[in-house]
């Protein structure tokens, strides 16, 4: 015990450095950075800054897709009144889609009859506008010569007639060409939300430069679009107003048509996903699933409204239309979507989105990011 205590008072009185000791204690230890080491600690914290950035960004991106997507979704079963129909047949009841194709007879047996038996047939009404009658399709015989510089006269054509004759037979009316593929269902699921009172149009987004201004879009032809019931009647009853519609017959049909819905105040509607990607695409897909496959110099990056990127995850899961698809194909897309199964594919529950209402629609309409 004696020891220990002796022990003890020793420590307690240990002798402590002071003040003008511990400041040449620190000096001597205190590490200094190299200039190199300095560089190196400012630039490893501009990265950092960059990458904090970077990741805000992207956060208020999802944040902002999150928002316009459609809350709350409910379950697709419980919203169908009649247990035994599938969802597709419950938005086929519901959101009924007339398609019409443009092609010509020459194209009739190579291109239109297998329209017809692919994805033509799940439209709810389907004709084809072209210059002559043909017994394996529902024709509908338009005036204008079968020349490509006349499409927009065509076009013009194919709606008035639509509107004057077809007008109670849907609530969307979607133009396509003879070498588009359309996966009508998940058009219809797109649909869904929106009431085909409300003018909207929908399809592949490209910049309307120019007059009128910047912040108009219009759709690619060839990946087609689709007008509401309202938009329809809208176009229909002012196309001939030659101060907002060309009169004349030339000039691109999609950007006419675009101008035109424009200066009518029909709003171009963003069809892409919740997730900010295309529903339409105005070409084959592999060209945007294959990064390298175009230089970022190709005019579809630099005319499309909405920034698009090359990779396998730019696509939508649910799809609705692409372009230069062939006809062999068409069978091809058929047999990969409507007969292939995969064994132990996880099942998924799909839901149909609440509506859009009228004062909402704004935040579902987003603006340009391509610049």
């Amino acid at each position: 015990m004696a020891e220990h205590h002796v022990i003890v008072e020793h420590r307690h009185h240990h002798s402590y450095p002071n003040d003008s000791d511990l400041g040449l204690l620190r000096s001597q230890h205190t590490p200094r950075l190299s200039r190199r080491q300095l560089i190196l600690v400012l630039t490893l914290g501009g990265i950092c800054l960059i990458s904090l950035y970077a990741y805000w960004d992207v956060m208020m991106l999802t944040a902002g897709a999150t928002a316009n997507s459609f809350a709350a979704p409910i379950s697709a079963a419980r919203q169908r009144n009649n247990m035994n129909e599938t969802l597709a047949q419950q938005l086929e009841r519901e959101v009924r889609v007339l398609c019409w194709v443009l092609t010509t007879p020459k194209y009739h047996k190579s291109r239109a009859v297998h329209i017809q038996r692919t994805w033509g047939k799940r439209c709810n009404k389907i004709y084809f506008m072209t210059s002559a009658p043909d017994d394996e399709l529902e024709t509908v015989i338009l005036s204008k010569p079968d020349k490509y510089e006349v499409l927009w006269g065509k076009t013009k054509e194919a709606f008035t007639y639509l509107y004057e004759n077809k007008f109670d037979e849907a609530d969307w009316f979607m133009k396509a060409d003879d070498d588009t593929y359309v996966f009508v269902e998940n058009l219809r699921y797109m649909l869904y939300p929106y009431s085909p009172d409300m003018a909207l149009h929908f399809g592949f987004n490209y910049k309307l430069i120019g007059n009128p201004p910047k912040n108009g879009s219009y759709m690619s032809g060839g990946s087609g679009y689709i007008l509401s019931r309202e938009a329809l009647r809208i176009f229909a009853t002012g196309v001939n107003d030659s101060s907002k519609c060309r009169q004349q017959d030339d000039q691109a049909e999609d950007l006419e048509m675009g101008i035109c819905l424009f200066n009518l105040g029909v709003q171009s509607g963003d069809s892409r996903d919740a997730s900010l990607r295309f529903r339409f695409l105005p070409m084959a897909p592999f060209s945007l699933l294959l990064s390298h496959y175009y230089g970022m110099d190709f005019w579809f990056f630099k005319y499309a409204y909405y920034n698009p990127r090359a990779c396998m995850n730019c696509l939508s899961d649910y799809p609705v239309a692409f372009h230069y698809i062939s006809s062999n194909e068409l069978y091809v897309y058929d047999y990969f979507n409507y007969q292939l199964q995969v064994y132990g594919r996880t099942e998924l529950t799909e839901y149909l989105p609440p509506k859009i209402l009228p004062e909402q629609l704004q935040s579902f309409i987003r603006p340009s990011d391509n610049v």
